[in-house]
């Protein structure tokens, strides 16, 4: 698990603690540095192998006259020293790059996937329905040694800041994100990458919410998978109705079926979820009451029918509370989410599966 610590003005650490025989490891820091884009939603990420961290991602912010990020990946070296990082896009525009999702291919690879703003150059606050200059989404594997390599644009079109993810799959990887079409439906999409060839598919929806909104509800979607099964959740207020649903797959994500209501009108979304290799998931996202956000888990038999949701943490509504994550151990569900009140934290709790 990773998070940013602020250690004094303008200057920001990514550390990381690993989670091991039932306890939080020793911290340790990746970076120490002015340059760290700090932000609520599009936050670093570490990526582990066989139980051990093999890279870490970062966005590094630029004086610009616009938001300007660029997308730094970093590798552990000898002495708990980390290499240079690198860039994986060639595009070095005063655009925003972010929202990153990273999947180790082998001890010292990943695939590494981003939303894109080199066409976003120059663009007026005017002229955001002008899709031509929209966000894109792209992709490159990422080695140890500093190389980048396939380089792929996924969608010339997608949401401008809603989180993605990635997950691995037969022969590859699924990734999942928000998609825009020149009509502002902000549905979630789903690609699949070809580890052999090293290429994208076509494109498509999961559910189609038909949810138009002329702007970025910054509230991604997540994808888990064990075997053939593969399951989305994702928020959406389409037909003016706030709600988390769920879709699940029995052919690794060629096809989904009906949605699963998770979460009603109190929601604000920001899911996250688990799958088991019995075929349940457990959901997670926040309801909002008053100012105080609640920290929710909500499970999903096999046989498609939900338990009764169960609290787990307590913290703001405000965007300052984040996006809660999620882990599958041997014991539970194992949680993790931003306190808010009295001070900034980060508190995690293991939820065992005999709950339910």
């Amino acid at each position: 698990m990773s998070w940013i610590l602020g250690i004094e003005e303008d200057i920001s650490a990514l550390r990381y603690s690993s989670f091991k025989n039932d306890r939080w490891t020793e911290v340790q820091t990746v970076r120490v540095a002015e340059d760290f884009f700090v932000n609520w939603a599009d936050f670093p990420s570490v990526a582990g192998y066989n139980g051990e961290v093999i890279a870490a991602h970062w966005l590094k912010e630029f004086e610009s006259d616009v938001l300007a990020t660029h997308v730094q990946v970093g590798f552990p070296g000898e002495d708990n020293r980390w290499r240079q990082s690198v860039t994986p896009h060639e595009d070095r525009s005063m655009t925003e790059h972010g929202f990153v999702s990273m999947l180790p291919l082998n001890e010292s690879k990943v695939l590494a996937i981003w939303l894109d703003g080199r066409k976003t150059e120059g663009r007026a606050h005017d002229e955001y329905a002008d899709v031509s200059r929209g966000m894109t989404l792209r992709s490159a594997e990422i080695s140890s040694n500093g190389d980048v390599n396939r380089r792929n644009e996924i969608d010339d079109l997608v949401c401008d800041c809603c989180q993605t993810d990635l997950i691995a799959a037969e022969g590859g990887a699924l990734a999942v994100y928000r998609n825009r079409t020149e009509n502002e439906i902000r549905d979630i999409a789903i690609n699949r990458y070809d580890l052999e060839t090293g290429s994208w598919s076509e494109p498509t929806i999961v559910a189609e919410d038909g949810w138009q909104i002329n702007g970025c509800p910054v509230n991604g979607p997540r994808i888990a998978g064990t075997n053939e099964r593969v399951a989305v959740t994702w928020y959406t207020v389409a037909n003016d109705s706030p709600r988390v649903q769920l879709v699940r797959s029995a052919d690794g994500g060629e096809s989904f079926q009906e949605p699963i209501f998770i979460a009603d009108e109190n929601t604000i979304g920001r899911p996250d979820l688990i799958l088991r290799e019995d075929g349940s998931v457990y959901v997670s996202y926040i309801i909002q009451a008053d100012d105080l956000g609640y920290v929710m888990l909500r499970k999903v038999n096999p046989d498609g029918t939900t338990e009764v949701p169960l609290q787990v943490g307590v913290t703001s509504s405000a965007r300052s509370s984040g996006f809660p994550r999620l882990v599958e151990t041997d014991e539970g569900v194992l949680f993790a989410w931003t306190q808010t009140d009295p001070v900034f934290k980060v508190r995690t709790a293991l939820v065992p599966f005999d709950l339910w």
